[in-house]
């Protein structure tokens, strides 16, 4: 995933609350249906094609272990990200990038810091919004990690005009690079689709491996895709913790495996919620219930009972927030690097906003050095 320095950030959240109650829930999207879901209601990847997908659908076939060991990874969350892709009406397929990500490792860091399913850097987690300190990172919390790259991915459609691979690419190498390129095509009266631009190497091999993955999934048996099924998946709750209780303890009030709550909450890096603050624990419905159930009787000193699973290792708080200045001010004047989103939450205002005070016309032109107004007047 791209740096985040020209990202929109999705509405911010509470920091440690997460959507509530039936996050994976046992619909046609859920469980066995998942995989088939996502094939039978795939939109641009099947349509795609060309010798650097063949050739990328042939490395994998060379290596299937490797797609099948992250398909196993991916068992547990893939109905999640398949279900909010397909509520928000993008495409299914977008839920096979962790794949190239991260192996759908929620907790693979990186050389560079990247973390999660997404590989979230840590400037594109503040900037998306993703809580970070020294008990939790957003970026490796499923849930909210995923809910704020589809919101990216919503602000990446609507600037290249509906075009996915564009998205994909920019979603890869950042916003500005593509759009650099497609206006050096524009100026040299060249096509300007994907296939037609000049990107960083990474970038031009990212699209076809991804593009190769999705005709993969989508004919599993004729790409000798070998895929478990998912059996149809027990809803999932997030249920409040109203004070800090150790993933063992909450375990055990709950009835239910460490090893399973420890998959499902990932964000937490010490297994132990945060301190004075509630924290929405996921859990399958009916230990959730159970869990409710054994707050309600158990002693208060017991919530936060210590364990060997809960005895963390100091870790320096890296939680940076960015500071967003007031509008009103007099005006701006534009960075390399900027874009007009970025300004627009520097300052608190909308994109639209600052368009219009500036007359500005197209959201993607903007020069280093260029002065803007802040104000309306």
């Amino acid at each position: 995933m791209a740096s985040a320095d020209q990202r929109l950030p999705p509405p911010a959240n509470e920091p440690y609350l997460p959507p509530p109650k039936a996050i994976w829930s046992n619909d046609s999207v859920a469980g066995v249906d998942t995989w088939r879901a996502m094939s039978e209601h795939m939109t641009f990847a099947p349509d795609a094609a060309g010798p650097s997908i063949d050739q990328e659908i042939q490395k994998y076939r060379d290596n299937p272990r490797v797609v099948t060991a992250a398909a196993e990874r991916a068992s547990l969350y893939l109905p999640y990200v398949t279900r909010r892709l397909m509520e928000s009406d993008f495409p299914p397929e977008l839920a096979l990038l962790p794949f190239l990500e991260s192996a759908y490792d929620p907790h693979a860091i990186s050389a560079n810091g990247a973390a999660g399913l997404w590989q979230i850097q840590p400037g594109t987690g503040d900037v998306l919004g993703l809580k970070r300190d020294q008990w939790y990172d957003g970026r490796q919390d499923v849930v909210r990690s995923t809910d704020a790259v589809i919101g990216y991915f919503g602000h990446l459609h609507q600037v290249f005009d509906g075009d996915w691979l564009l998205a994909l690419a920019a979603f890869n190498s950042g916003e500005g690079t593509v759009s650099k390129a497609i206006q050096r095509n524009i100026q040299q009266g060249k096509d300007t689709d994907f296939w037609a631009l000049d990107l960083p190497e990474h970038t031009r091999s990212y699209v076809p491996r991804f593009l190769a993955l999705a005709r993969m999934f989508q004919n599993p048996e004729e790409n000798q895709l070998r895929l478990s099924l998912l059996d149809r998946s027990r809803p999932l709750e997030s249920v409040t913790a109203p004070k800090q209780i150790s993933l063992a303890r909450a375990a055990e009030l709950a009835e239910v495996d460490y090893d399973t709550l420890k998959r499902l909450n990932t964000g937490l890096k010490r297994d132990i919620t945060p301190p004075q603050s509630q924290y929405q624990i996921l859990m399958p419905s009916n230990a959730a219930q159970r869990f409710e159930a054994a707050l309600v009787n158990a002693p208060p000193a017991t919530t936060s009972t210590s364990s060997k699973h809960s005895q963390p290792t100091p870790i320096e708080a890296t939680h940076i927030k960015a500071p967003v200045v007031k509008a009103r001010t007099a005006g701006y004047r534009v960075q390399p690097g900027d874009s007009l989103w970025t300004i627009a939450r520097r300052f608190n205002v909308s994109p639209k906003a600052l368009m219009r005070w500036n007359d500005i016309d197209d959201p993607q032109v903007l020069r280093p050095g260029q002065s803007l107004r802040i104000s309306d007047h």
